[in-house]
C-alpha cells in the first residue's frame, strides 16, 4: 500500500497542496481528476521525490516504510515509478545503458552484457521496436509515440508496483494513444496499482477503475468510484 497521510507540500514557498490523505492498495487503480492547475502533476511529482516539492507536513508510506525524505532512486527502488507528463530528452546516454543501469540498481546486482541484452530484446520485440533502438540517445529526437514506448518498455522491465501515470494521452494522436492504452492494459494485473492522473478521460476506458478523486484548491475535493467519474465527465467539475 501507498499512503500519504496530512500531507502538505510547497514549492518555492508557495502552497500547492493541503493535508492531502489518501491511501492507494496493490491491485486495484485510482484515477485522480482536477481541472488544469488543480496541482495534480505535482503530487505525482511529490510521490516520486522531485527535490522542488517541499514537503511541510505529514509523510508518505509504502508498504509500512515511511519514505517522506527517500530520494528517487530509492522510490524507484520501492516499486514506485512515474510516467512523466513532459518527458526530457537527454543526450550523450544511450538507452542501453540506461536501461541496463536502472534494472541493475532495482535488483541491486550488475548483470553483464549479454545477460542484459537476452533480457531486453524479447520486451523490444513485444513493443515492435528494433534493436537498433537501444543505441539511440535517451529521448533526443525521439517522437511522442516512441516516448511512451520507451516508458512502457521501462515499466515491463522493472515491473514496478505503483504506476503513475501523468497524462500520458498528451502529444499522441489517436492510433498512437490507443496503443500505448493497449500495451498499459494488458500489463495492470493484481500484483500493480495504476495511479492515473488525467483530465481528458480517454485512457479510463482501457483501464478499470476502482476509486478516483478530485483535486480542487489544494486539496482533495471529493472521492468516489465510477459513479464519480461519470458525473465529472458528464457535468464538468463544478
Amino acid at each position: 500500500m501507498l499512503t500519504i497521510s496530512n500531507l502538505s507540500v510547497q514549492i518555492k514557498e508557495k502552497k500547492i497542496l493541503n493535508q492531502l490523505s489518501f491511501s492507494f492498495e496493490i491491485g486495484k487503480n485510482y484515477a485522480i481528476l482536477g481541472k488544469n492547475w488543480s496541482w495534480k502533476s505535482s503530487l505525482a511529482l511529490t510521490l516520486m521525490g522531485h527535490p522542488n516539492y517541499q514537503i511541510t507536513q505529514g509523510e508518505i508510506d509504502t508498504d509500512w516504510e515511511d519514505i517522506t525524505n527517500s530520494t528517487p532512486d530509492k522510490r524507484a527502488k520501492k516499486g514506485i515509478f512515474l510516467a512523466f507528463q513532459h518527458i526530457p530528452e537527454i543526450p550523450w546516454i544511450k538507452l542501453f545503458e540506461f536501461l541496463k543501469g536502472i534494472y541493475d540498481q532495482t535488483q541491486n546486482k550488475p548483470t553483464t552484457f549479454m545477460e542484459f541484452k537476452g533480457l531486453i530484446e524479447p520486451i523490444l520485440s513485444e513493443l515492435s521496436l528494433s534493436k537498433e533502438f537501444l543505441w539511440r540517445d535517451l529521448n533526443v529526437w525521439f517522437s511522442w509515440w516512441e516516448r511512451r514506448k520507451f516508458e512502457i518498455l521501462q515499466i515491463q522491465l522493472l515491473k514496478p508496483k505503483y504506476i503513475i501515470l501523468d497524462e500520458i494521452d498528451s502529444w499522441l494522436d489517436v492510433d498512437a494513444f490507443r496503443s500505448v492504452a493497449e500495451f498499459l492494459s494488458q500489463i495492470n494485473s493484481p500484483e500493480n496499482t495504476f495511479i492515473i492522473i488525467t483530465h481528458i478521460f480517454s485512457i479510463l476506458d482501457y483501464i478499470p477503475i476502482d476509486q478516483a478523486i478530485v483535486l480542487k484548491d489544494w486539496k482533495i475535493e471529493k472521492e468516489g468510484w465510477l459513479e464519480l467519474i461519470q458525473k465529472v465527465k458528464s457535468h464538468g467539475f463544478e
